[in-house]
Parts: C-alpha cells; structure tokens; sequence
C-alpha cells in the first residue's frame, strides 16, 4: 500500500489558474483548504494525482460523510425527539391538563412510542402487501409471442426452479392397491395416504420419514388427519377407527356406521362423518362423547366439504342439490339445486381474500359452477369440462384444481372478470394442465404453505408442482411449519383450552356480538327509563323473550302443580293421593285446567265423552267379572 501511495505522487495544494489542461477537472474539484482548514473529498468527487491522473476516493477509504440507512437515524427512533416524515411526533394534548409531572411524563412517552410503533406497523405491513402482491410465485409468459402457460409441462417447471423445490416432485407407484386418498396436516408437514384395498401410510414427506403403514385387508373409503399428525381418523368398511402415529388402533367408533366421507374441525375438536344411511354425524374428539346426528333424507351423499372460516359443512346429494349444515339445526342453512346430476365435487375457498365466501361444485353433467355465499342461488361462473369430473380442491391463494379422468386442471383469479376466453366470457383460461395417461385423479389435495398438488389415482399417489399456488406467509401460532415437539406440546394444551362451543357456529360469521332485536332491541337507558312493573304483560314478556302462550303454559303448570299437592275443602287443606299410572292421571289433569275456563268448546266436550264411555266401559267388565251382569253368549250376543 505505501509503495502504491508513493508511486502516486503527492497531491497539490493549491487551486489551478487560467485555464489548462486540466480544466476540465475544476467542476469535481474544490480546493483543499478553505478559511485556512483542510476539505475532505466527498464521495463523488475524485483526487487529481501530480502526473495528471484521477482516482477515486470512495474506492480507497469510507468518508466522513457516508450515508447510513434512515432506519438507523436517530430521529426515527421511538424516543419522541425525533420525527417521521415532516411531522413530529408529539403526545396527546389531553396529558398537559395532569398535574403530576412524573405521571406526565410517563404517559406522555407511552403515548409517543404507541404512535411509533402504529407508524412502524404501518410501514411494515405496507412493505409486506407490496412484496406478496408484486411476486406471487406465479408462471410468468410472454403473450404477444403466443406463449400460454397452460402448455407448459411438469418437466419444465422442474428443470428451472430450485433444487429444493425440484425435490418435493415425486411420484409413489403401488400396484394393484386401488385408489388412494390423501390428506395433509395443517402445517403441510405431514402426508396421509389410504387405499381402497386397505393400505394405509403416513410419513413426514419433506424429510422422507415413514410414521406408520398398515394393511387393513378391508375396503377403505376415506383418511383424515385430527388436531395434529399423533391421530388420524380412517373411515373402514363398517366402522370409523382412529389410530396413533404409530399405527396403533385407540378408539373404534361403533356410532358411525358404513362411513363414506369425513371432515375435521380444528378449531371445535369435532368429527363429522356421513354415511350410506345419510346421517350427518359430529363427534366431540376431545371428550368422546357423540355430540349430535342429523338426518339429511337425501340418501347417501357424493362429496362432503367443510368452509374453514365458518366451519359449515357441505354435502353434495345424488339429486344435483346442495345443503349446508351445523349441529345447531335439524335442517339445512341453506339448499340449493346446484345441477341436474349428482354433486360429485365440493370446495371451498380458503384464501384470505375470499373468507370462505366462494364455493366451487361440480358435477356428473361435466359442469364446474362457482357460487357466492352471500347470494345464493345465483352462479358466478360455470363452465363445461370435457373429462369426467371426480374432485374439487382450493389452493391457500384461491387456485381451483379440477381432477378428473387423464388429467387435472387448475384454474386461477376465477372471480375477476379478466381471467375469461374470448369466445365465451363465461369459460376461464386455465393456469396449468396435468395429464394423467390412463389414470383417474381420485383425490386432490393442495399442500398448505408449499407450491405442491398431491393427486392419488389407482397407481399410487404423484406429487406435482404448481407455481404460486400456496399460501407464503404463515402464522406461527396457528400452523407452525418448523413446529417442534415442545412447541407442538404447547400447541395442543392451548387450542384444548381455547375450544370453540359447537353452539357458535353459524353460517353468517358476523352475528355474533350483536345485539339480538327479537329480544327487545332497546338500549339499556331505554329499558330502564320505565319501571318493568308499569309495563303491560305482553310487553314483560317480550323482554324475558317468552311468548303469550308459553307464559300460559308455565302459569297452568304452575296451578296443576299447587292443585295436586293439595286442594282446600272448608278451610282445611288435604292432600290429594297421587293415582297410579294408568289410571288417567294426565287426561283427568287436563280436564281439570280446562275446567277452570268458562268456555266450553267442542274439543272439551269431545274429551269428557270419551273418558265417560271409557268409564262405563270399564265399569260394565268389572262387574261381569265380578259376576253381577251375566254375558250374552248366544246368537243374541251381538246386541247387547
């Protein structure tokens, strides 16, 4: 380095004059000495050496003048000195009204960092919107070329994305093991595959470790993870059975009989299944006790799907109709005729921006219909598919695959208006193709938080990419990908202890917290304003939400119930005897209430005839038991 300095020569003191040849210098040169003090170069200005030569200071030394990052600056921190943009940030003017000067001061700073921190927050998440938004992940093409992204095949995507993700494209060949079904923990981490011929597997599949593998040698119609990858739930031929990680049977579920389809409630530790029979069945997975069953009367169903933001199930029947359920009610939230076929295929949209609102069907007629759930009955979008449709599947970023015969298909921004064909507005362009040579996708499952379609078909399961199809930020408190033991531990005590009640599930998710107008719809001010015995009895029932008729009911029983344990004869009270059953008790009951009325109707008089002619009925066999009428038993029998 000093020989290097040495060769440079030294450096001139003093500013040139007139103009020579090294004028051309003076715009990016200022003299080293002003009012008697040394100037330091700035970064962009350069060193004129004694031969004539330039070189650059900012390559040999870090100036004094170097910009930091803002981040850095101490005015944005959140200390109150500084300011953020060109207005500081100042306290609240409400805290120069307390007196205390250390308790002023100390909001004063709370207040200051709070704003700071909703600034900060802001920024971020700004950053972050803008980050998601611009890069997606997605397949990018040139169209004015004629490019599609459709046409690009499995081999492509492979060979020019990164080796991590090139690895997670694998394909799992069983033979002569039937179709497979598949299903993912809620992290993505683990993978459940079942056959129809009784083979069941799960496995960490990102580290290729095998949990457990069975051969059940018994038809098996479905497989679903539970709260997490320790129990899966396997839907067999007669029985629903739940098994550990290790592949050990625990529970065996006699209630839920010839099970077809099954779905997990995260958030409720809920089991719902439905079988041959129809039944729509929830199982308390936490208590194990069976929380309700709900007859559909529509036969067996052909698809079964759950909305993860409601928790709503929907059943797909073999009459084209659509209903959607909760074990609040016996009957359906909603019924819809969604096609002329059976509905072989539900899916509901998971992404953020959908908020469960968007609901896929398919059916036998080879139609695909997207429907909104805030106006029902009425179709967004359908669209003819050429194969035999068989499942339906929704990505975390609202891509739709559709599987069926030779291959699958997945379609993306179904909801706008410029993902369409130009011969038919109605049809959308799809995103990308998979073929499946002779084979049937039976089962489709997106893997949340990773670019992966698991597809089971009759030769085992095949694992594809697809770009931008999952979700790329997570929450560490909801799903944890790198979720460990002790954190998974942790996992399970919390979400036991902060179980939803099977009660608050509705189909609309803002109903609660709001006031309920059929109870009175008044304000607290104004329910009080009057006293509640000035009120006429139709207005206090209202408030104590009872109708006219209820209250009638409870104030006769009330009476019926003070009238049998005693009854006032002469001013003395005497206990009426119980009769025994059999006797009556309920029919003589109610003719007592009715007899306080003074009405008589025709149901009351049809009621005191029957009970008289079962009276005398009863008094004629006594007596010819006992031997006092003697009992036609000839011709003239008939007569008597």
């Amino acid at each position: 380095m000093d020989a290097l300095l040495a060769s440079a020569g030294p450096l001139p003191t003093k500013r040139p004059k007139g103009n020579n040849s090294n004028s051309n210098n003076n715009n990016n040169f200022k003299s080293n000495y002003s009012k008697g003090q040394r100037q330091r170069p700035t970064s962009h200005q350069t060193i004129t050496r004694g031969d004539g030569s330039n070189i650059d200071a900012s390559l040999n030394s870090i100036l004094s003048n170097t910009r930091i990052p803002s981040s850095f600056h101490h005015s944005n921190l959140a200390s109150g000195s500084g300011s953020t943009g060109s207005a500081k940030i100042r306290p609240d003017s409400s805290t120069n009204k307390i007196v205390d000067k250390k308790l002023r001061s100390k909001l004063s700073r709370v207040d200051i960092n709070n704003k700071q921190a909703k600034l900060e927050r802001e920024d971020v998440n700004e950053w972050l919107n803008k980050a998601v938004q611009g890069t997606k992940g997605d397949i990018e093409v040139d169209e004015e070329l004629g490019e599609k992204t459709w046409r690009i095949k499995q081999n492509d995507i492979v060979e020019n994305v990164a080796v991590n993700s090139s690895k997670k494209k694998f394909d799992l060949k069983m033979n002569d093991m039937g179709t497979y079904k598949v299903d993912y923990t809620k992290n993505g981490r683990h993978l459940a595959i079942a056959s129809s011929k009784g083979h069941i597997a799960t496995f960490d599949w990102q580290a290729g470790k095998l949990h457990s593998e069975i051969h059940l040698k018994e038809s098996v119609r479905d497989i679903k993870f539970l709260h997490s990858e320790d129990y899966f739930a396997v839907a067999q031929k007669k029985y629903v059975f739940i098994y550990d990680k290790d592949g050990v049977e625990l529970h065996k579920l006699k209630q839920h009989i010839d099970p077809t389809h099954m779905e997990f409630l995260p958030y409720h530790y809920l089991l719902t299944t439905v079988g041959h029979a129809g039944y729509l069945k929830y199982h308390d997975t936490s208590t194990g006790v069976m929380l309700t069953q709900i007859p559909t009367h529509l036969g067996s169903p052909h698809s079964m799907a759950q909305n993860s933001h409601s928790a709503i199930i929907h059943l797909g029947h073999s009459n084209g109709t659509m209903t959607l359920w909760s074990p609040n009610m016996t009957t359906p939230h909603v019924k819809l005729l969604a096609h002329r076929g059976p509905v072989n295929g539900i899916a509901v949209d998971p992404s953020e921006s959908s908020a469960g609102r968007y609901v896929a069907t398919s059916g036998m007629d080879g139609v695909v219909k997207i429907w909104d759930g805030r106006m029902w009955g009425k179709e967004l979008r359908s669209w003819h598919v050429r194969n035999q449709i068989t499942s339906l599947n929704y990505s975390g970023m609202g891509m739709l695959s559709v599987g069926g015969k030779s291959g699958i298909t997945v379609y993306r921004d179904l909801t706008s208006t410029t993902n369409s064909n130009p011969k038919n507005q109605f049809t959308p362009t799809p995103y990308l193709t998979l073929p499946l040579p002779s084979l049937t996708a039976s089962s489709i499952k997106f893997c949340p938080f990773e670019d992966i379609l698991a597809v089971g078909h009759e030769k085992g399961i095949s694992s594809l990419l697809v770009p931008g199809s999952g979700e790329p930020n997570f929450d560490s408190n909801e799903a944890d990908v790198f979720e460990t033991y002790s954190r998974r531990r942790e996992r399970d005590v919390r979400n036991v202890m902060d179980k939803i009640k099977p009660e608050l599930i509705t189909l609309n998710t803002d109903f609660l917290g709001h006031v309920n107008e059929s109870r009175g719809g008044e304000t607290h001010e104004e329910r009080n304003s009057r006293s509640f015995r000035q009120l006429g009895r139709l207005e206090r029932l209202r408030i104590n939400g009872k109708s006219d008729e209820q209250q009638a009911e409870l104030e006769d029983d009330e009476e019926e119930e003070q009238e049998d344990g005693e009854q006032i004869q002469g001013g003395k009270k005497e206990k009426v005897k119980r009769k025994m059953k059999g006797k009556g008790g309920s029919t003589s009951r109610y003719l007592r209430k009715k007899q306080k009325k003074n009405i008589v109707d025709n149901t009351l008089l049809a009621m005191k005839a029957k009970v008289a002619a079962q009276k005398q009925s009863e008094d004629t066999r006594r007596k010819i038991a006992s031997g006092e009428i003697v009992k036609e038993v000839g011709a003239l029998a008939r007569f008597g």
